[in-house]
């Protein structure tokens, strides 16, 4: 099974970023194939590093970047909320990808998760 995982939060505003990297490990290990994870909105900011954290909130991004490329799916974002939201050009994996990008990721795949 094919699946595209969308994260619409950031990593300190709710849990629902860490429960999707959570998921992404789950549904890999079970031997899903993930095509893409897609950051909108506010979930462009799990590409931002440096940030300080707690025992409860892990660096996201280092940890995204980990599995991406351990699994080999491109970590995407969405080009008009990285251009309003982040002063920085993302890297580490993370890319800026349009929605017709997006649109033909989510004709490809099987599934859409959306966090």
């Amino acid at each position: 099974m094919k699946v595209l995982v969308i994260v619409n939060e950031s990593p300190w505003g709710a849990t629902l970023a860490l429960t999707a990297q959570r998921l992404v490990c789950a549904m890999t290990s079970a031997g899903c194939s993930i095509d893409a994870v897609y950051f909108r909105g506010d979930g462009v900011y799990n590409a931002q590093t440096g940030r300080a954290v707690d025992a409860g909130t892990p660096d996201l991004a280092k940890t995204w970047t980990e599995l991406s490329g351990k699994d080999n799916f491109p970590l995407l974002l969405c080009k008009s909320a990285a251009t309003r939201r982040l002063d920085f050009d993302p890297e580490g994996g993370f890319r800026e990808a349009g929605l017709a990008e997006i649109l033909e990721r989510v004709q490809a795949c099987d599934r859409v998760v959306s966090f």
